[in-house]
Parts: structure tokens; sequence; C-alpha cells
């Protein structure tokens, strides 16, 4: 049973991983005297957010394989510390601004010290069961939220000041909870690190980090500007999911052992959500999101299977193939609960051998997916293209899917399994 010092683990590593996690997933806070008039501001804010996301991760994995040989936990809870107080500094100039010119530069600013947190904060948070639950917790809810909830709609222009963003609130809180922990484990010393043979360098992560992140954002970004004036973009998608798909097997091949399974699974998850439709809010659904999440959290840390995980994202992906049938609200009510299981599940279900491949694995939920850039009438990212048939991002999703089943059937046949590992 959990004691009271893990208790207050629990909530500061749910507010960190919550707050960072919207620092790469959401664009920057703005006050509301700021002048948004521009399209071309708008559209610049909008164009980094994916930027952003994947600049913030690379960031995150570094800190990851920095902060892993240390034995002073206070050290890396203080990292984490100053991560989310560079995050409440920046928050608190752009509330105060009044001109949108820097907007895109504080985002990108906002995802490195969002990464800082973040890397810092799953080292800490990885290592002991209660805090695991907490940190993917934080990751779950912001993960299904920005996947669900439209950032923009198809108006941008004329609705930029009603985009969604961190609230300031929850980065003070994580601020402070974070410096109470950085105090209660000021003295604590945790193993060193297994010592690793001087050929077998601990960049590997940070380089499947790289070609998984700018792999997929190419590949976005080419993908949305081959819709703009076509009418026929088979062979486009297809391009893009076979980049996807090589790109997911390479980072996981780089990683040690078996811990590139979260990457495949990470990758195919973001795809099925994404296929999802959108909606203004997500209201008193957070309060489903968070009991599945729990639940389907504790059960991926209990009974692990990627075979299962894949299984039920292929389920997200039928049904995101079919919802138009069904009546949008209980399709999205479906939707919401559906991913939240999968997602907490698969998130639950992380092992790995190295703790950095465990940030890779989990914060690859936030990175672009190419259906960002396939529009349809129910989701709302402004690519200022046609919309195509509302099955289409469903059947995309679930192509990548099975090519990540392939690739993990590869990674598996490859990789002999290893009983030591870096699960809490």
């Amino acid at each position: 049973m959990p004691k009271i010092g893990d208790g207050l683990d629990v909530v500061t590593a749910f507010a960190g991983a919550a707050a960072a996690g919207m620092s790469l997933f959401l664009p920057f806070s703005y006050g509301d005297g700021s002048s948004m008039d521009s399209p071309y501001r708008v559209t610049s804010l909008i164009n980094s957010v994916p930027r952003a996301a994947a600049l913030g991760l690379i960031v995150a994995v570094v800190v990851a394989v920095l902060a892993r040989p240390i034995n002073r936990p206070g050290l890396i809870w203080l990292t984490a510390t100053g991560g989310a107080t560079a995050l409440a500094i920046n928050y608190y100039i752009g509330e105060a601004m009044t001109s949108a010119d820097v907007l895109t530069t504080q985002n990108y600013i906002d995802s490195l010290f969002g990464g800082v947190l973040f890397g810092a904060l799953c080292v800490c948070a990885w290592r002991t069961r209660w805090s695991a639950v907490g940190f993917g917790l934080g990751i779950l809810v912001v993960f299904v939220y920005g996947e669900v909830v439209a950032v923009f709609t198809s108006n941008a222009s004329a609705t930029a000041d009603k985009a969604v963003h961190t609230p300031f609130w929850l980065v003070g809180a994580a601020v402070v909870l974070l410096a109470v922990n950085t105090l209660r484990h000021q003295h604590g010393i945790m193993l060193p690190a297994i010592p690793r043979m001087a050929a077998d360098l601990p960049i590997s992560p940070i380089i499947a980090t790289t070609v998984l992140s700018l792999s997929l954002l190419i590949a976005t970004e080419w993908l949305g500007r081959e819709f703009d004036g076509r009418r026929s973009n088979f062979w486009q998608i297809v391009i893009a999911v076979i980049v996807t798909l090589i790109a997911a097997l390479v980072a996981a091949l780089l990683l040690p052992g078996r811990d590139g399974t979260g990457v495949l699974l990470a990758v195919s998850l973001a795809a099925a959500a994404d296929s999802l439709g959108d909606a203004s809010t997500l209201g008193w659904h957070l309060v489903v999101v968070l009991v599945v999440g729990v639940i389907a959290i504790l059960a991926g840390l209990r009974w692990a299977t990627p075979w299962g995980v894949l299984l039920g994202v292929a389920a997200i992906c039928a049904f995101a193939a079919f919802a138009e049938h069904l009546p949008l609200s209980f399709a999205w009510s479906a939707g919401v609960v559906l991913l939240s299981g999968v997602a907490g599940y698969a998130i639950g279900s992380t092992r790995v051998t190295y703790l950095p491949s465990a940030m890779l694995g989990l914060g690859a939920l936030f990175l672009p997916s190419i259906l960002w850039s396939i529009p349809t009438e129910q989701r709302h990212w402004p690519t200022g293209s046609a919309a195509v048939a509302e099955r289409v991002p469903g059947q995309v999703a679930l192509a990548i899917t099975l090519g990540s089943a392939a690739g993990l059937a590869v990674l598996f046949q490859l990789r002999p399994a290893t009983s030591r590992t870096a699960q809490p």
C-alpha cells in the first residue's frame, strides 16, 4: 500500500507530467490583449506546435540520459523544478505580452523547458510503482485531451483567442510540488547505474529520438503540402506510412534489448488517436479519463503484453473508420473511453532495461503523426485542404498499426528476451 510520501510523489509526478506534456502538445499561451488578427501569425503558431513537440522530446531524452547515472535523487528533482520554474516564468511573460510577434519563439522555449521537466521527472518517477502511476496518468490525460479536443478550429484566425493551452495554475502547482519533493529527497541515495561497456555509449536513445522525431515531422509536413490542391492522395499517404514505419523500426532497433517496443506501440497509438473526431471541450469526460486511466495503467503494470496493446489500437482504428455511422455525441464519448483504456494500458505496459528508453516510448505519444495532415469534416486541424472521407484516417491508422505489429515481430526475433528491467 502507498504511504504518505508515496502519495506526494504521485501528485507531484501527475502535475509535473501534465504540465510538461501540455508544453509539448499544445500551443503557447498568450494574454487577452494579444494581437492575433493576422492569419500569418496564427499559421506560424500552428506550424510551430509539431516542430516544438519534436524539439521538446529530443531535449527530454537528452536530459534523461544525462540524469540516469546520478545517484542523488535530490539533484534530479531539482532539475525538474528548474524546468518547471522556467516554464512558469515563460508563461508569466506570455500572459503579459500584448504583441504576438514572439509567440512562435516562446512556443519553442516552452517546449524546450517542458522537455527538461519531462526528462528529469521521468527518471525520478519511473523508478517506483506509485510515482510511475502518477506520471503515467499525467501523460494520459494530456494525450487524450490533446487528441480529442480541437486545439484550433478550421477558422483559425477568427478563433485564435479561444485556443487551448497550458493553464498557469497547473504550472504553478507543479513548481510548488516539485520544490517540496526536492527538499524531501535532498539527502536520498539511489543505487548507481549498472556499468556499461565503454563501446556501449548511452547516446543511442538520443539518436533514436532524433531519427524518429525528424522523420515523423518531415513526413507530416510533406503530406500536408501534398494534400493542398490535389484530389487523389493515395500514393502520397502510402509513402508517408512507409516513412513512419521505417523510422519507428529504426528507432526501436537503436534502443537496447526490447526497449524499442514502446516506440512501436506509441507510433501506432498516436496515429489511431489522431483518427478520432474532435470536440470543443472534454467536460465531464475528464472524470471518465481519470478513472479508466488509473484502472488501465494498473492493469498494464500487472499484466503487460504489447500484443494486447496493438489489439486495442486496432480496435480504435476500426471504431474510427465506422464512427461516421454512429451519432456524433455517442461516437465521441465511446472514442474517449476506448482511447483512455488502451492508452493507459499501453503506458502501464512499458518495460525497459534503460530508463531513457521509457522517456522515448512515453514521449513519442506527443510527436506529430501523418494523420494530422489528413483533413476530414470532424477533425478540425486547419490544413487548408479539401476534406477526405471520414473512414480514411481510421484506415490509414490501421495500416500503421499492422506495420507496427510486423515491426514488433521483427524486433522480438532479433532481440532475445531479458529478465532485467528498470520497471517500477
